[in-house]
């Protein structure tokens, strides 16, 4: 999925963040800041959209048919008890004893479990909130079973179910980070470099591309949010 590690862009020492962060000759060429942000947005991407495939059906047909409210619990509890890097470090070794490398794997299904819990449960929330007169006046109307759950309920949970994403995908975002220090690349290179150098002002701004890349990954799905009609957006 990934590519391999990126080359180390020689940073002096003695360069303060703002002149790194804005000098061109850091940002260019294959071990540039922009090279890194891709392989960052790659993997974020990737986690993303198989988190989103897999929580967003299952937890749609569970509350259409209102089982589940007990995985409700396990997930959120799964969710606030297991950290994203200890899952990693765990599957760093199962990862190399399969000869799949140190990554991207181990990262991608830490992150792929951190991404879960939000999405889940804001879907099943928002489809479980319908009020249940709309859904006895769609199936009033003739509509079948399939078209209320697909034309009705996740229509109208689209509002809550952007919510989790949007958690998601900002979580996601703030944490592939620690990838950079179980051999791989991203954004985080610059973190682990500053401490590695114990160059404040490389870890500084790694930090501040880090918090930059996870501000405008909310904004974006915020922005995505006001676009849903004035309705469905009410019902987050």
């Amino acid at each position: 999925m990934m590519g391999p590690v990126l080359g180390q862009a020689a940073v002096p020492r003695d360069i303060g963040v703002f002149e790194f962060l804005f000098g061109s000759e850091y940002w260019t060429g294959p071990g540039g800041i922009l090279a890194s942000l891709w392989d960052t947005l790659v993997m974020c991407s990737a986690v993303m959209a198989v988190a989103t495939i897999i929580a967003v059906p299952l937890a749609t047909v569970l509350a259409h048919h209102g089982r589940g409210e007990l995985s409700i619990t396990w997930v959120v509890t799964l969710s606030r008890a297991v950290p994203t890097f200890a899952v990693a470090g765990l599957l760093v070794p199962i990862s190399l004893r399969r000869g799949w490398g140190f990554e991207p794997w181990p990262i991608f299904i830490a992150l792929l479990l951190l991404a879960l819990p939000p999405i889940y449960l804001n879907t099943y929330t928002g489809v479980r909130g319908i009020d249940r007169g709309v859904i006895d006046a769609a199936r009033g109307m003739g509509l079948s079973e399939r078209s209320v759950l697909l034309n009705v309920e996740l229509a109208l949970a689209t509002s809550v179910m952007l919510a989790g994403i949007r958690v998601a995908a900002v979580q996601v975002v703030a944490t592939e980070p620690i990838r950079a220090f179980l051999g791989g690349d991203g954004l985080g290179r610059y973190v682990r470099d500053g401490l590695g150098q114990n160059n404040d002002n490389l870890l500084l701004a790694g930090a501040i591309l880090v918090a930059g890349l996870a501000a405008l990954t909310g904004t974006i799905f915020g922005l995505m949010r006001r676009l849903l009609p004035p309705g469905v957006r009410r019902l987050a």
